[in-house]
């Protein structure tokens, strides 16, 4: 080959790809800072089985055949790594081989044919991928020119290779080597050829070319291979397909422990904060760095609108979309945030505060001129969401998307007020006794009249407190949990109590509709009384209170075991200390509530008790487990009403109802709430009854 003219390809291909990603990683190093490496072993683990095994595409059964085609593709383009080098090698010096693959080594022939066959794979997945989007035409994909372009380049990258591997199998099999052509040989494992049948089959398919045409051919497609790649390098980080460069990072810089970065505890006495908007998210160049790579690695695959129940019940938020007008948004912008963010960095080491003032002056006129919802993001959008995370959980590169919208609600609502103005009353309860509700908080344990049930006042040396709830305190249907929790409690002689009056909401609402001023209030009260009475254990009936007692108090100093209910009801069964009996009648099924499931892994602890007790056994939704379709009162959603398409509860209880159950279980009041409404509005809430999991037990016990 021309070694000269390898070097001029790499060189202007590799200086124009550097200039570009320069570019990229230049926007990120300019966004705010968020420390993401820390527990290494674990994040090359989640490389390894997300990314490098595309969990997430072949796992899914409804997905399955789409998500291995993307696998083969990617899988295939990991074992063409090898060969791109030796390609890049033999530009330079006829007959290069990577060490331990030359001809005397059997790794060599093994890899030969792993190539040969990935090649032959890969090129028929390509076509299948074009196939799909011409002709199926799945609604989640979005097709444009850019798809087409880049199937077709690794369609030719796949053909010219096996095209120039047949075109020396004809020359030195068929026509004697007249150029001396290097292919490996050896007395054990034979020619390579004999490890290549797909691409001796390619050149079997121009053998009737003499020999001329045959080189010419062979240097055609080998600068075909190495020019088509290297241009394909240099379109990656222009559109969607950016993604094969950054999902690996992505995955590897996921949050760990928690399903997704947990909301900030803004400081709210920071007066350069308020004045800067920078509480929450307002501005483009208010995201983090993680966030940013976020954006460049959405690959528009549209899984997360297959799952997103606001965007099934057509309201206006599509997850692609919001991804694509943020990206859009911060490429506009990239000039000025990377500037602003060098005069960030320089104001940290400047102690003149005239000299201070005036770079202030100048990050201040680096602003976006767009309001970033309004402007970006429209109001409607934003607030659609139920923050269920179905998008994360199917999501192929471990794309955080519920931190990003809960962050731009504090912003609208601390910094701009504007929210929907339905939440008042329930902000104002908040606020004024405690709950949302807006009853009054001396009558928070009304519920337990009568059962015997002591409060932390009255006797604070207990094994556990209960934590009751707002739900399973005001709402009269969830009282009715309550009472049950309590009667099976009492029943296996656990030593418990209930806050009472001194019990408030845990802020879970004000905390996921942005009002980070009033969940920071009630979490702090409340973690004073739990601290003062010296609280270790604490048992939730809802899941919203669950996740924020067990993950997200700890951040202002309230650490406790929490353990949800249907956890700690199969402890007390596995014990003996208390016993189901299988006497419920009828198919059932269960709703598994989003911040139960995704957040919290509890999948099978419901399912156990439920299976102890039915004559049927629990029969799966076609959506359950991760795959859960949201109730529709997460993200504060519980309060708002659903005035734009489908509500959510009835697509869901529709789904129930399709099921043809008798009774279907929940482990969240909400989800009770939601799915109790939702049979009521089909006229089935008499053929279809809908319990919590501890009213089914404590029907059940012996």
């Amino acid at each position: 080959m021309n070694p000269l003219m390898m070097a001029v390809v790499i060189i202007v291909a590799l200086a124009v790809f550097t200039r570009t990603m320069i570019g990229k990683i230049q926007l990120l190093w300019a966004l705010e800072p968020t420390n993401r490496l820390d527990h290494i072993t674990q994040r090359i683990k989640s490389v390894l089985v997300l990314a490098i095994g595309q969990k997430r595409l072949v796992a899914r059964a409804n997905e399955r055949s789409s998500g291995l085609m993307h696998a083969f593709i990617f899988w295939g383009f990991c074992v063409l790594l090898i060969r791109s080098i030796t390609l890049y090698g033999e530009g330079f010096h006829e007959g290069f081989t990577l060490p331990l693959l030359g001809g005397e080594y059997l790794i060599g022939y093994l890899y030969v044919a792993l190539k040969d066959i990935m090649e032959g794979v890969v090129l028929l997945m390509v076509i299948w991928a074009i196939y799909r989007r011409a002709v199926v035409q799945p609604e989640r994909l979005h097709n444009t020119f850019e798809a087409y372009l880049v199937l077709a380049m690794i369609g030719i990258l796949m053909i010219s290779d096996l095209l120039y591997d047949g075109t020396r199998y004809n020359l030195i099999q068929l026509h004697g080597n007249p150029e001396n052509l290097h292919f490996l040989s050896s007395a054990t494992y034979g020619t390579e050829f004999v490890w290549s049948p797909i691409s001796v089959a390619a050149g079997k398919l121009v053998s009737s070319l003499g020999v001329e045409a045959s080189l010419t051919l062979m240097v055609i497609m080998f600068w075909t291979h190495v020019c088509t790649q290297l241009v394909f390098l240099n379109i990656l980080p222009t559109g969607k397909h950016f993604h094969v460069i950054t999902a690996l990072p992505n995955v590897f810089l996921k949050s760990l422990g928690y399903p997704h970065e947990k909301a900030k505890v803004l400081d709210l006495e920071d007066e350069d904060a308020w004045e800067n908007e920078s509480l929450g998210i307002n501005h483009i160049h208010q995201l983090d760095w993680k966030q940013g790579l976020d954006l460049y690695t959405c690959t528009e695959c549209g899984r997360c609108k297959d799952v997103c129940p606001a965007y099934v019940t057509d309201k206006p938020l599509s997850l692609f979309q919001f991804n694509e007008d943020l990206k859009h948004e911060l490429y506009d912008n990239a000039d000025k945030i990377i500037k602003r963010g060098k005069l960030a960095r320089d104001l940290k080491t400047i102690d003149v505060e005239d000299r201070r003032e005036k770079i202030k002056e100048e990050m201040a006129a680096l602003n976006s001129e767009k309001q970033l919802v309004g402007d970006v993001i429209t109001e409607d959008t934003l607030w659609a969401c139920t923050t269920c995370r179905a998008c994360e959980e199917v999501c192929p590169v471990a794309i955080e998307q519920v931190p990003r919208i809960v962050a731009m609600r504090q912003g609208q609502l601390l910094m701009a007020e504007a929210y929907p103005k339905e939440l008042n009353p329930a902000l104002k309860g908040l606020e004024r006794n405690g709950n949302p509700w807006g009853i009054g908080y001396d009558k928070r344990a009304d519920w337990a009249e009568g059962l015997d049930v002591k409060t932390m006042a009255e006797d604070s040396d207990v094994d556990y407190l209960l934590w009751v709830g707002c739900a399973g305190s005001f709402d009269d249907r969830s009282k009715k949990v309550s009472v049950s929790l309590a009667k099976i409690l009492k029943k296996a002689g656990i030593n418990f109590a209930i806050l009472g009056v001194e019990e408030k909401c845990t802020g879970d609402f004000a905390r996921r509709v942005g009002n980070e001023m009033l969940y920071q209030m009630m979490a702090e009260e409340n973690i004073e009384t739990l601290n003062n009475y010296k609280v270790k254990k604490i048992i939730a009936a809802c899941p919203h209170c669950l996740n924020t007692l067990k993950h997200e108090y700890p951040q202002m100093g309230g650490d406790y075991e929490v353990i949800h209910h249907s956890e700690f009801i199969e402890q007390l069964v596995k014990q003996g200390k208390i016993k189901l009996k299988r006497t419920l009648q009828g198919p059932l099924t269960y709703h598994d509530p989003c911040y139960l499931g995704r957040y919290n892994q509890i999948f099978d602890q419901p399912r156990n008790l439920l299976n102890s007790i039915s004559t049927y056994g629990v029969k799966e939704l076609d959506r359950s487990r991760t795959e859960s379709f949201c109730c529709g009162a997460g993200g504060g959603r519980m309060w708002m009403e659903e005035t734009i398409g489908k509500r959510i509860n009835i697509h869901r209880a529709e789904e129930i109802a399709a099921l043809q159950v008798d009774n279907v279980a929940v482990g969240c009041p909400f989800c009770l709430t939601m799915i109790e409404d939702g049979m009521k509005e089909l006229g089935k809430e008499e053929d279809i009854k809908t319990m919590d999991i501890a009213e089914f037990v404590e029907k059940n016990m012996e």
